[in-house]
């Protein structure tokens, strides 16, 4: 089991570009809709403020140049999600705002709560823009899954019929969305927890692999202990760990010799054949046994 997992790992690496090409199309679409949405909220906001601020001699343009060079100084080329969080924080918009407005008014204060509706409605709509970019990048990550498990099974000659294929397919892209989904925000709630919940999610996928690999292939044909039982589970287990140190390892190397964002990217598209290769593997080996016990009167030995 362990030496055929490694090999199907690297026979369907070939595979590589294809959840790479959706994740980045569904990204590129989240970005399409994002950065527009922003933009739109700016708009807006200024809109808000120049309608507060009526009467006053405050320099609107110049407060539109002042807030767009506050938007693009917060060291987007650092992180994203680090600049967004920055941005639509309350403080940091109040403090660009009172820090420009007061070189004009005498007592900013006065326009406290008026500042906070207009702040409140900005964040909400680069709040739903996020969502949006999130909402697309997720479904490229998804739909990449499917064809990428459908190409590696056919590449495996594991046929299934149509309705089974896709059963099968979808639980695993939403345990597989799943698990990375609770990764992440464990990593953001504590960073050395990434490592740990890498490890303990390969686990969990393998055995929720072999299980189903059982209902489709081993259901009223073999015992569910020939399947389920310590042996196999640890066997699986040895595979699935290589397979991620694999993954591991090869993301690492991306990201030393090209950088960490590049890296996410890739490391997302060989964990996904990872987790591909790992389910197919267990349906594999339920298919070997199944097979073993038809042709013995004597049931299979598990191997």
């Amino acid at each position: 089991m362990i030496k055929q997992g490694i090999l199907n790992f690297f026979k369907n690496l070939k595979y590589f570009f294809t959840p790479l090409g959706t994740l980045a199309l569904g990204l590129v679409i989240g970005l399409s809709v994002f950065l527009p949405g922003v933009l739109t909220a700016l708009s807006d906001l200024f809109r808000n403020v120049q309608t507060i601020l009526e009467g006053t001699t405050v320099d609107f343009s110049a407060l539109k140049e002042s807030v767009l060079t506050a938007v693009g100084s917060l060291g987007w080329e650092n992180g994203i999600l680090s600049a967004i969080r920055t941005m639509v924080s309350e403080e940091w918009l109040t403090a660009t705002l009172n820090g420009f407005v007061g070189a004009f008014v005498e007592d900013v204060s006065i326009y406290a709560v008026k500042f906070q509706e207009a702040i409140g409605a900005f964040k909400h709509e680069i709040v739903l823009s996020l969502l949006a970019m999130a909402a697309f990048t997720v479904l490229g990550m998804v739909s990449g899954y499917f064809l990428t498990r459908w190409l590696i099974r056919r590449n495996m000659m594991m046929k299934l019929t149509v309705g089974t294929f896709l059963l099968h397919a979808l639980a695993d892209s939403l345990l597989t969305v799943l698990i990375a989904g609770v990764s992440a925000w464990l990593a953001m709630l504590w960073k050395p927890s990434l490592p740990i919940s890498g490890i303990l999610s390969v686990f969990v996928f393998g055995s929720v692999s072999l299980f189903e690999a059982y209902l489709i292939h081993g259901r009223k044909r073999i015992p569910l202990k020939e399947i389920l039982n310590t042996k196999n589970i640890l066997k699986l287990y040895a595979t699935n760990f290589i397979i991620f140190l694999l993954s591991a390892a090869l993301t690492a190397a991306v990201v030393f010799l090209i950088n960490a964002l590049v890296g996410i990217f890739v490391g997302i598209a060989i964990m996904e054949i990872g987790f591909i290769v790992i389910g197919l593997n267990a349906e594999s080996y339920v298919m070997g046994v199944a097979e073993r016990a038809q042709k013995s009167p004597q049931g299979a030995k598990i191997c």
